[in-house]
């Protein structure tokens, strides 16, 4: 072939993959054009073509959040607003391409109009190769989010929806898309072995490695992938989505060539190394993956426990309650135990808290609330009903003998009194 047919060919595929990206270019296993293909690819120090991108998945827009009360809608439009982080960070960072790795949508039937949210973030990047993967929330389907035709229109996304492997800017992908929620096969189970296939390969999926979840049954929902999967087949790295923290896994050798990265922006208070996505770089065949955590969460998280002693605890909690005061969300178990006169300023501390969170749960189920005895004698608390009330428990609590029902009647007493005085004032 001579020179002209050479620049020929190359604007021929230079056409498909940018102005049909949602058309799979096969991946051969030796590809004479190879070097034509990323002549203009960034080359490492020995000369060889290295690749870098940018992992994320399990956005999961479209979640009500319902489970943080009124911070719902606040953690529902900080996860769209996020996105632009991730893709930013492609930018900044020079990646190559993005993986989205699942779960990007709630579920299929989220609302057009954050759906037409989502694709106007994706247009502000155009010059931003994304190859996206369904995972179990937006699976493929007939109902699939992805079949409307708004995302026909995005030149520079790619939906992956078949196990052909895709070349892109200096690697090959080997996808795994699932059919099913209820898959109980290894999901990367049709991947070829490519140990002795030129070039950098990486493997993406969404499931569960095997063994190694953090929490058992995720979601309810298997989607088993094998350990094994980097050493069977001899592939660079494993992408994978659906667990919405930060892991990493190494192969039989001891280096790191299995990663999540979590979800962009943390989901709920029991998530951690979350709010991230990874810039991965990996320089030649075979070396070992460079992984860098990028942050992209908006949202700062704690959950965490205090104990009290007595009333001295006040004091600790304040300093530490000023300590996180710039925490977004927070979720707080007070433990321990607690004198009931000490109770009103304790709620006034917190009710002032409520002001400075975006969202600020607090549970005392745990904390003892210590009530005195005995009571000061009856006090007019400047109402008749109040009087009589008042009247009635002293009555309850003489002729109770069980201490924990003697401490409820005494807590009830106590804040009777304390409703008197604000009516008094």
């Amino acid at each position: 072939m001579g020179r002209l047919g050479v620049i020929k060919l190359a604007r021929v595929i230079l056409f498909i993959k940018f102005s049909a990206p949602n058309v799979s270019i096969r991946c051969e296993k030796t590809c004479p054009y190879r070097n034509m293909l990323f002549a203009d690819r960034t080359a490492n120090s020995l000369g060889e073509i290295m690749v870098r991108f940018i992992q994320t998945s399990d956005w999961q827009i479209g979640m009500k959040g319902g489970g943080l009360g009124e911070a719902g809608p606040i953690v529902r439009e900080t996860r769209i607003e996020s996105i632009h982080y991730v893709l930013k960070a492609a930018q900044e960072r020079e990646a190559d391409f993005v993986l989205l790795c699942g779960d990007i949508f709630e579920h299929n039937m989220v609302s057009q109009e954050e759906v037409r949210k989502v694709v106007a973030i994706f247009n502000q990047y155009s010059d931003v190769p994304l190859y996206l993967l369904p995972g179990n929330h937006d699976i493929l389907g007939a109902d699939c989010v992805y079949n409307r035709e708004i995302f026909q229109r995005v030149k520079h996304l790619t939906i992956i929806r078949t196990c052909e492997p895709i070349q892109v800017p200096g690697a090959c992908l080997h996808p795994c898309p699932i059919l099913s929620r209820f898959i109980t096969q290894d999901v990367t189970g049709s991947m070829p072995v490519i140990r002795e296939t030129d070039g950098i390969h990486i493997g993406i999926a969404h499931g569960s490695l095997v063994g190694k979840s953090p929490v058992p049954n995720w979601e309810d929902i298997h989607l088993p992938v094998d350990p094994s999967c980097v050493d069977r087949t001899g592939i660079d790295y494993l992408a994978l989505g659906h667990w919405h923290s930060h892991r990493t896994f190494e192969d039989s050798t001891g280096i790191v060539r299995i990663a999540y990265s979590g979800t962009h922006e943390q989901t709920r208070y029991a998530e951690g190394d979350a709010g991230q996505c990874l810039l991965v770089q990996i320089d030649e065949k075979g070396d070992e993956p460079k992984i860098e955590t990028v942050k992209t969460g908006q949202l700062t998280w704690v959950s965490d426990e205090f104990e009290m002693r007595d009333a001295s605890s006040l004091a600790e909690l304040k300093d530490y309650l000023e300590s996180i005061k710039e925490i977004d969300m927070v979720r707080l178990a007070l433990l321990g135990e607690l004198p009931l006169e000490s109770r009103e300023e304790l709620d006034n501390m917190l009710d002032f808290q409520a002001t400075v969170h975006r969202n600020f749960r607090v549970k005392m189920e745990l904390l003892n609330i210590i009530s005195p005895t005995q009571l000061d004698e009856q006090i007019d608390l400047g109402d008749p009903t109040l009087n009589q009330t008042e009247r009635e428990l002293s009555q309850l609590l003489a002729d109770e003998t069980d201490p924990r029902e003697r401490r409820v009647i005494v807590e009830a007493i106590t804040h009777l009194r304390r409703f008197g005085k604000d009516v008094e004032a």
